[in-house]
């Protein structure tokens, strides 16, 4: 589904990237850990096209994508949940998902009636304008608006930013459900044990570099001491700084 080999990717003169190599398989949720200013939401701007990799290759379903127009990689069925709930706020939240609906390549597609369902509040705002909602409520309508985008890979930098217990539970809900579907997708979260919970494979980025990977997220989940040393994770997992 997607391979990054050796990608290097610079902002400005600052090398944040530092030959990042991964790979995320069909259905498949690869959870992206790491302590605050360690190249995460870089590594998802560089997938998603937002940013240029000065070195290695991209492949995403067979093609490479590495510096290409962020436009066409989303064509090729590519969702990004951007952290900061980025939406149209002078639209109201029915068109925002009406904009963003595509027919695109997910095994199973997601509809508007769906995402309505996963996140009720957004139904009972649907004619208000996105700029009113509060910011756990435009976050739901960014993630609501990268489903009906219905990638066969969805991006996911920070969803639960700004939610109450609730609905992040119930996003926890929506990350199980797009594995369910045979969605493939990566989770970058500040939220270890929720990370760990939901992804298949997980990887730790320190300064730009892979540092750690694991096929067990769930041994992970519960080591204190690798947390501890990998995330400047102290006692319980659930705990972690900013992303």
């Amino acid at each position: 589904m997607l391979e990054l080999r050796d990608v290097h990717t610079y902002y400005g003169a600052s090398h944040v990237l530092q030959g990042v190599s991964l790979t995320v398989g069909e259905g498949e949720v690869l959870g992206i850990l790491g302590r605050n200013g360690m190249g995460k939401t870089t590594l998802v701007h560089t997938i998603a096209g937002l940013l240029r990799p000065r070195r290695g290759t991209i492949e995403f379903r067979g093609r490479r994508i590495g510096g290409a127009p962020a436009e066409r990689i989303a064509r090729a069925g590519m969702a990004l949940v951007p952290q900061g709930h980025r939406i149209f706020p002078s639209l109201t939240v029915k068109e925002n998902l009406k904009v963003a609906v595509r027919r695109g390549t997910a095994p199973e597609p997601w509809t508007i009636d769906d995402v309505v369902d996963r996140f009720p509040v957004l139904g009972e705002r649907f004619g208000l304008s996105a700029g009113l909602l509060s910011g756990g409520q435009q976050q739901m309508l960014a993630l609501g608006r990268a489903l009906v985008g219905n990638g066969s890979l969805v991006l996911l930098d920070e969803p639960t930013e700004g939610l109450d217990p609730q609905t992040v539970a119930r996003v926890g809900d929506v990350v199980d459900e797009l594995r369910g579907r045979g969605t493939s997708a990566i989770l970058v979260e500040q939220k270890v044990d929720f990370a760990l919970r939901r992804v298949d494979r997980a990887l730790v980025l320190e300064r730009g570099h892979v540092v750690h990977t694991t096929d067990k997220p769930q041994e992970l989940r519960t080591d204190t001491a690798a947390l501890r040393e990998l995330l400047a994770v102290g006692g319980a997992p659930s705990t972690a700084p900013s992303a």
